[in-house]
């Protein structure tokens, strides 16, 4: 496989996680791959890191045309495992309009994203950016590590650098946002699942863009602090600006 291919690997934060498991299943067997091969990949993690990572990629294309689903569903493209809170399509990877990496959540209880140490917790019907795209920039020197929180089931994010042929991965962005709609009955049933959780709530509607983020500490080795921080929603990678008293 070329390494222009890959979009990006989903790694498991610890060993005998929850994600661990889901990297080392048989129902995810097609995705799987070894954390150390890649030399991104390899670069990008502790030695301590689990062996196997899931491998999404542009030939490797998902069964809802132009999202890769998690969930506990058997025909998800990563199939989690069967714990309280996760829905059986869960939350899906896409590229938008700048071509940038993004995670939506459309889910009854919610996921998590960690820019380094900051989140706002669990947002349902919402979107997160993972990466640059066209406008370049991002997660660069702000944001060094990305976790995606699944109920419990976590997997750091490690987008694949394409710089050195970036008309190729417009192309194949490009490619894999027209990926036509499959005609059968596995695609009627995931429309009928999308629609019902679209019209929950469209994204961002009701999510006001700033947050208030009750934050205790800032990362290992630091002190509880206790304070109220705001975090703009619309730019996530950003740092969170502490309230005034």
């Amino acid at each position: 496989m070329s390494s222009n291919d890959i979009i990006a690997w989903l790694v498991p934060t610890a060993r005998g996680t929850p994600a661990d498991k889901a990297a080392n299943s048989p129902s995810n067997a097609r995705r799987s791959t070894s954390s150390s091969s890649p030399p991104l990949l390899a670069s990008s993690l502790t030695p301590a890191a689990p062996e196997r990572a899931l491998q999404l990629s542009f030939s490797d294309l998902p069964d809802q045309p132009g999202n890769f689903v998690l969930g506990t569903d058997p025909h998800c493209d990563v199939v989690l495992p069967p714990l309280p809170g996760i829905a059986p399509r869960h939350c899906a990877l896409r590229f938008d309009a700048e071509a940038r990496l993004v995670l939506d959540d459309f889910s009854a209880h919610g996921t998590a994203v960690w820019y380094d140490w900051e989140s706002s917790g669990d947002q349902t019907i919402y979107s997160w950016v993972l990466s640059s795209g066209y406008s370049l920039g991002f997660p660069g020197s702000s944001v060094r590590r990305i976790v995606v929180d699944i109920q419990g089931v976590r997997f750091q994010v490690v987008v694949n650098d394409h710089s050195a042929d970036w008309d190729a991965y417009k192309a194949n962005v490009d490619a894999f946002c027209a990926q036509p709609p499959r005609l059968d009955g596995l695609a009627a049933a995931w429309d009928a699942a999308w629609d019902a959780a679209s019209s929950v709530a469209p994204l961002f509607s009701e999510v006001s863009l700033v947050q208030r983020v009750f934050v205790k500490g800032l990362g290992p080795g630091t002190e509880a602090i206790g304070e109220v921080y705001l975090w703009n929603m619309a730019r996530p990678w950003e740092p969170m600006v502490r309230a005034a008293a």
